[in-house]
């Protein structure tokens, strides 16, 4: 994968990362369970930072190029919301409240790592 490809994956998931950090910054868990469009947001956000970080993954020489683990993140592709069939959210709330903004700040040095800064490459879409 070319680093350019690699760089714009990271900044998917950055991105992604940011949103959800910021979709609920202001939130207790409580009021995560009770806010179905936040929660459609953050499960949508998810995905696309799984299906980044698993295109991240695909080859084996990676993970040694990006001093990254895309494994963690690769679950959340298959993350998915549905309000018909509520579930506890307790475990996605304690990702987004411990360790996102870890995964986070990971990301960040591996995109910069690449040599090209996150925030002035494009995203795919």
């Amino acid at each position: 994968m070319e680093t350019e490809e690699k760089q714009l994956h990271l900044n998917n998931i950055i991105k992604g990362m940011e949103e959800v950090i910021e979709l609920t910054r202001e939130l207790d868990y409580h009021q995560f369970t009770q806010e179905e469009q936040i929660k459609e947001e953050v499960y949508s956000n998810l995905q696309m930072i799984g299906q980044a970080a698993y295109q991240l993954s695909i080859s084996s020489d990676e993970a040694q190029d990006l001093n990254f683990d895309t494994d963690i993140l690769s679950g959340f592709r298959n993350a998915r919301y549905n309000e018909e069939v509520e579930m506890d959210h307790q475990m996605v709330w304690g990702v987004i409240q411990n360790d996102l903004p870890l995964l986070r700040d990971e990301a960040i040095e591996a995109s910069a790592e690449l040599g090209t800064p996150a925030e002035n490459a494009n995203t795919l879409q």
